[in-house]
């Protein structure tokens, strides 16, 4: 399939399936950019789906989430998901696990968006979204029963790169928080911090060098929706790390923006001071051994 562009409008694109393809294009016509952003965006949905069995809902720019989160239906976990950074949400790429109806319809009408991906939309839906960008709005119908193969492979430079998938199944006995935090993390560009509360990111700092910077990206988000959100202080916020927290200074902040758990893949040969750091200001720590870099 011939793209609208590549990354920048001066580069030529296409997409080739290896075998079948995971979407159908229903409406418009995807940049490359728009396929990373729907193709991240569906497999975080699709897992955070299948692992509490409610809708999910990402709302993506530049290949990581500026919100994701459950809802008792699509449209309430889009509207959580846009709610926890409207400004970066700003002409986004929508990722919802289940069918588009009418009520999810209505709320993308109204917010500047590019595109969608869903496993279905309900009749009379798709001519709603359609009509969107003067009849651009991109509409992607994801293949339910598709599955990835074993092996991702990348060209970069004259070079190829070959790995096995992340497929790692992640550790159900944590709390729902931050197991969800976990998810959005793997399909979030490392470096990153996810704070969760209630079932929706309130902050994510991703794509920063030092990991701290990506703790107050996400603590300062997180601030910043909760004031929208309720008057009373901001505690009970659940926080994941892709990457090992190397200094306790990761907890100092945290701890500004009312995190009472934290996970992490531990293993730094300074963990010992983290946990500390944590047992210190009463945040629960749990040590996954489980790195979510993604690059």
């Amino acid at each position: 399939m011939q793209l609208r562009y590549g990354m920048n409008p001066h580069q030529v694109a296409t997409i080739t399936p290896l075998d079948r393809s995971p979407f159908t294009v229903v409406s418009g016509e995807p940049s490359y950019i728009n396929v990373l952003d729907a193709l991240t965006g569906w497999q975080l949905v699709r897992e955070a789906a299948r692992t509490f069995g409610v809708p999910a809902a990402a709302s993506y720019k530049h290949v990581s989430p500026a919100g994701a989160a459950l809802g008792r239906t699509v449209a309430d976990a889009y509207s959580r998901a846009r709610d926890a950074d409207p400004k970066s949400s700003y002409g986004d790429f929508v990722a919802v696990s289940h069918p588009v109806d009418a009520e999810l319809a209505a709320v993308l009408k109204r917010v500047v968006s590019d595109g969608i991906i869903a496993p279905g939309y309900d009749e009379g839906v798709v001519a709603t979204l359609a009509a969107k960008k003067r009849g651009t709005y991109l509409v992607l119908e994801a293949d339910t029963d598709f599955e990835p193969p074993a092996e991702e492979v990348r060209e970069i430079y004259g070079m190829r790169l070959t790995q096995q998938r992340d497929d790692l199944p992640l550790p159900r006995e944590l709390p729902d928080d931050l197991l969800l935090g976990m998810i959005v993390a793997r399909y979030t560009q490392s470096n990153t911090v996810v704070m969760v509360k209630d079932g929706m990111t309130i902050g994510v700092g991703a794509g920063q060098q030092s990991r701290v910077d990506c703790t107050r990206l996400a603590g300062a988000k997180a601030a910043l929706c909760w004031s929208r959100r309720s008057t009373d202080p901001l505690t009970g916020v659940s926080m994941v790390s892709d990457g090992a927290l190397p200094f306790a200074d990761n907890v100092e902040e945290a701890h500004r923006y009312g995190v009472t758990h934290i996970a992490e893949p531990g293993g730094s040969i300074r963990s010992a001071e983290v946990a500390a750091a944590c047992a210190d200001r009463g945040i629960t720590w749990s040590a996954t051994g489980v790195r979510l870099f993604r690059h």
